[in-house]
């Protein structure tokens, strides 16, 4: 009887798993084809055509095995499905990212100090900031991992942003005004299960950079603001483990605030507003902070001030809608895709007679990002 069953589940699981081949491959061949995953916010591989040369050269197969990786049928729900899994038996870090039990699941990304590069990078904006001239600030944001590395699983390999901050403040030029955010910031000022920050973090590092760097008075206050929640928000990191048991975030931005005549410099566009509407229906709802990121963005707010040239990374998306009330004039230099086309960024400064420049960073981006050599 024993041997008996034990065949009867043998024959059981072969035929599920053959039922999952052919039905893959039958799926393949009358589904129409996915142009673009809002899970891993992507385009897909698209069916290869085939030609003796590619074939030849072993083409074919590379791509044909993208296409199938792709366009597997269910392939969203099935890495839930692993990702939910991993965690029964155990399993707390997939894919760099770390889950903790915290207001539903959280997701806090693995940070490893990379100290060459941290050297490297710092090095290259102290040598910007030396012959500017002009105020020069450095804002510093630490990663949630700054606030949650505490409750990381015994043994965790992620590192203390805490002392990468305290490091980089021993390497800045004094020409450089430092503001690290450690704290000013919580871990309820980051999402669940996106990398950034929210609303309520951008609002009180602007409102305390712009207080401590003496741009606010003492009794002066940042604009207040009332928000506009569009429900869920998952996030980058979401993406690399999705999972049955992670709790939506809720996307926030106040209208009124994000109301500027923008214009995307490169792309030639222009809009009225900071927020493309087009992506609060979409996955990726924190896109919807100028679209993306750029290479130069221009905004005039229509409010009096100086005017500031800011050197960013997506986490500068957020705080613009609370820095458009402070300056004039804010132009956003994103140096992944502005490799001095033209001028150079100190150019830059020049010809749109900025009065200040603030680097707006945070942590792990200026640990590991390999773009600073364009400044």
């Amino acid at each position: 009887m024993k041997g008996k069953h034990i065949k009867t589940a043998d024959v059981v699981m072969a035929a599920v798993f053959l039922l999952f081949v052919f039905g893959s491959a039958a799926a393949l061949l009358i589904k129409s084809d996915r142009e673009f995953s809002e899970m891993e916010n992507r385009s897909l591989a698209q069916k290869p055509k085939v030609s003796w040369q590619s074939i030849r050269e072993g083409r074919f197969s590379d791509e044909l095995e993208s296409y199938i990786s792709d366009q597997l049928l269910a392939k969203d729900a099935l890495v839930t499905v692993k990702t939910d899994l991993d965690r029964a038996l155990g399993k707390t870090f997939i894919n760099g990212v770390f889950l903790t039990d915290d207001d539903g699941l959280r997701y806090i990304q693995q940070y490893k100090e990379n100290r060459r590069q941290l050297e490297e990078n710092i090095g290259y904006l102290n040598s910007f900031a030396e012959g500017l001239g002009i105020p020069t600030d450095l804002m510093l944001i630490p990663n949630a991992s700054a606030f949650y590395l505490d409750r990381l699983p015994a043994g965790a390999d992620c590192d203390d942003q805490r002392e990468s901050i305290e490091y980089v403040r021993s390497l800045l030029s004094g020409k450089i005004g430092f503001y690290p955010m450690t704290d000013v910031l919580s871990g309820g000022d980051y999402y669940r299960t996106d990398h950034h920050w929210n609303d309520q973090g951008a609002y009180s590092a602007v409102n305390s950079y712009l207080h401590r760097s003496g741009q606010l008075g003492e009794s002066e206050q940042l604009v207040t603001y009332s928000g506009t929640g569009v429900k869920d928000f998952y996030g980058t990191l979401y993406s690399k483990a999705p999972s049955a048991f992670a709790k939506a975030d809720e996307f926030v931005y106040d209208e009124k605030l994000c109301e500027a005549d923008v214009e995307w410099v490169n792309e030639g566009k222009r809009a009225e507003s900071i927020i493309d509407a087009s992506y609060l229906d979409r996955k990726d709802k924190y896109a919807s902070l100028f679209g993306g990121n750029f290479a130069q963005i221009r905004i005039n707010t229509g409010h009096s001030g100086e005017k500031v040239l800011v050197l960013k990374d997506s986490y500068a998306n957020a705080a613009m809608p609370f820095l458009t009330e402070q300056y004039s004039e804010i132009t956003m230099i994103d140096l992944r895709y502005y490799h001095m086309q033209e001028r150079s960024v100190a150019e830059l400064c020049g010809e749109y007679d900025a009065d200040r420049v603030l680097m707006l960073y945070n942590m792990d981006f200026i640990n590991e990002d390999r773009n600073f050599i364009w400044l």
